[in-house]
C-alpha cells in the first residue's frame, strides 16, 4: 500500500507537476483561510511576497534599498495622478 501510494505520486509530480503543485497551494490556501481568516492569510501571503522580492534581488546582487525604494515609487505615482 505505502510502495503504491509513493508510485502514484511520483507518476503526479512526472506528468502533472504544475497540476499537482496548483492542487496543493490552492488546498494550503484555502485552509489557511479557513484556519486564520482571510485578512491573516492575505498579510501572512503579502509578507511572503515582499520576502520573495527582497530574497530575488539579494540572489541577483542587486542593490535591495534602491530596488524597493525604486518599485515602491512606481507604486505610488500610480495614485498620485
Amino acid at each position: 500500500m505505502k510502495e503504491e501510494l509513493r508510485q502514484v505520486a511520483e507518476n503526479l509530480w512526472q506528468t502533472h507537476r504544475g497540476k499537482t503543485c496548483g492542487v496543493l497551494l490552492g488546498m494550503a490556501l484555502g485552509t489557511a483561510i479557513l484556519c486564520f481568516g482571510f485578512w491573516h492569510t492575505f498579510f501572512v501571503l503579502c509578507c511572503g511576497l515582499i520576502g520573495l522580492f527582497i530574497g530575488t534581488q539579494l540572489d541577483n546582487n542587486d542593490n535591495v534599498i534602491d530596488s524597493v525604494r525604486e518599485k515602491a515609487w512606481t507604486f505610488f505615482e500610480r495614485f498620485q495622478r
